[in-house]
């Protein structure tokens, strides 16, 4: 039970408490996330922990958060929600018709221009090992409309990096996460936003926890990266609409133009990254 504080700020601040009884024997929420034991066991290290050479930031993936929400949100219950708003979102449905699966081989970004969106990518591919499908392979050609919309979401992650103005970094993942989940917000219904966004949110909030808590001198930078991500996925059309192939041998400026995205600023984060990444002592 929560019993009230008795005086002072906090007494001020809980005054409201009522206390309750519980017949269960194990911890329970109102709150279905919080009755998960693999979400409140993951979720406070991925926002809360250090990172190290022995664990790489993006290793975070491998502790079975995804695997939880899914629990806690079945795909079937989320895939509903989609169905729904294809009846309500005709640039969703019109999206869905068209069916443009990306079918795009990492070779074929080596070719292009330095500079041009193509060429930025062929550089992640050539110096850094980068694949588009995040080693999952191509498309598939039987998902159902709402495992479509997923993966070709993570498809494409890399090429919102370059219009978003998030480099290719850890504390780079803020604007681009954060961007996604504002542009996602802004044009589906609450309920599916709120589907889609769970996992993704969290993803890139544990950057900007951790920069505060454990590499304050990265922190300006992670806030700007947050501010920047929200503006541009709120101010932009649906990303899902982007037709990426127009836009390879284009400017990452010429881009956004074309996609009718706003200007923004390339946010430079190497140095902020070997801090967070614990490369660099200050």
């Amino acid at each position: 039970m929560n019993t009230p504080p008795t005086q002072g700020y906090e007494a001020y601040l809980g005054k409201n408490i009522r206390e309750t009884e519980c017949a269960s024997s194990i911890p329970q929420s109102s709150s279905r996330w919080l009755n998960n034991a693999m979400v409140r066991e993951v979720l406070p290290i991925w926002l809360l922990r250090k990172n190290g050479p022995d664990f790489p930031v993006e290793a975070d993936h491998t502790l079975g958060l995804a695997a939880a929400f899914e629990q806690v949100l079945p795909e079937a219950e989320a895939s509903a929600l989609f169905m729904e708003e294809l009846k309500i979102n005709p640039a969703l449905a019109r999206h869905m018709e068209e069916g443009p699966a990306p079918t795009w081989s990492n070779e074929q970004f080596l070719e292009y221009l330095e500079g041009t969106v193509g060429g930025i990518m062929g550089h992640q591919i050539r110096e850094h090992g980068f694949d588009l499908t995040l080693g999952m392979g191509p498309v598939p050609d039987d998902l159902t409309p709402f495992q479509y919309f997923r993966r070709r979401a993570r498809f494409v992650h890399d090429f919102e990096h370059i219009v978003t103005g998030g480099q290719f970094t850890s504390i780079g993942e803020i604007v681009v996460t954060m961007a996604r989940v504002a542009n996602m917000t802004e044009h589906l219904s609450p309920k599916l936003a709120s589907a889609v966004n769970a996992y993704q949110t969290f993803s890139g909030l544990r950057m900007f926890t951790r920069a505060l808590l454990h590499y304050p001198e990265a922190f300006a930078t992670a806030l700007k990266c947050m501010e920047q991500g929200i503006n541009v996925g709120r101010s932009s059309p649906p990303f899902w609409e982007f037709r990426w192939e127009e836009v390879f041998a284009m400017t990452p400026a010429d881009a956004r133009r074309h996609f009718g995205m706003p200007e923004v600023d390339f946010i430079e984060s190497m140095r902020d990254e070997a801090i967070f990444r614990e490369l660099l002592a200050v």
